[in-house]
């Protein structure tokens, strides 16, 4: 029996600052988060400006705001970054995350682990039909089936169990759950987030760019506001 899941996006690390040796150049603010206090940082450098002589960026997120968003110069925020863990997010997801190749990817690799009991992922247009999750499930464990005979066939002609998996995988479809980690730099995750929540793009890939948004809130509350998550 096959079980469909539902996406999740869990923080495992960002960038942690040494704040004894930021404070030998800039004096370090309460309210910036570690990414906003190294991205302040690189960007006054560039103008040695790290006595905060304008009144009206004199607080970090002022001067985020400013640099990020009116002046674009979204390089500085390249310096910090995050790492998320997806799961509960299909094969199709996969294929679409990894065409922003400013990402790092370790994926769950389908040559190693046993697919048996895959758990599966419904397109957000199905969810709330019944006969179309039934189906989904229907097919999803007849290509499990075909899976697991193809597997147990290939080991019995002697392959080993990788070279058995690899080649059964071939049956597995899209729907099926992959979990992976990936890091990228604040303008990367910035920028495939902005791109994939727009109403054109891929259902699955606007919702869970959504959930990844609130993670990252964290990380930068003023690159990643609540508001647009």
């Amino acid at each position: 029996m096959t079980n469909i899941v539902t996406p999740q996006v869990h923080l495992l690390a960002h960038t942690k600052i040494d704040e004894k040796a930021i404070s030998e150049w800039m004096s370090i603010q309460d309210a910036s988060t570690d990414a906003e206090t190294l991205l302040t940082m690189a960007g006054r450098n560039c103008y040695r400006s790290f006595h905060r002589p304008n009144e009206a960026t004199y607080n970090d997120a002022d001067y985020l705001l400013r640099t990020l968003g009116e002046q674009g110069h979204w390089s500085i925020s390249e310096h910090a970054t995050a790492t998320l863990y997806f799961t509960g997010v299909s094969r199709a997801f996969l294929t679409e995350l990894t065409r922003h190749r400013h990402l790092s990817f370790s994926v769950e690799s389908q040559r190693f682990i046993n697919a048996n009991n895959a758990n599966i992922v419904a397109p957000p247009a199905m969810r709330n039909s019944q006969s179309l999750r039934d189906d989904l499930e229907l097919d999803a464990e007849g290509a499990l089936d075909f899976y697991e005979c193809t597997a147990e066939q290939l080991l019995d002609a002697g392959l080993t169990r990788k070279q058995a998996r690899e080649a059964a995988r071939a049956f597995l479809p899209n729907c099926i759950e992959t979990r992976m980690v990936v890091t990228g730099n604040l303008r990367a995750w910035h920028e495939v987030i902005q791109r994939r929540t727009q109403p054109d793009a891929d259902a699955e890939m606007q919702e869970v760019m959504r959930l990844a948004a609130q993670e990252l809130h964290t990380v930068s509350p003023v690159i990643f506001p609540k508001e647009n998550n």
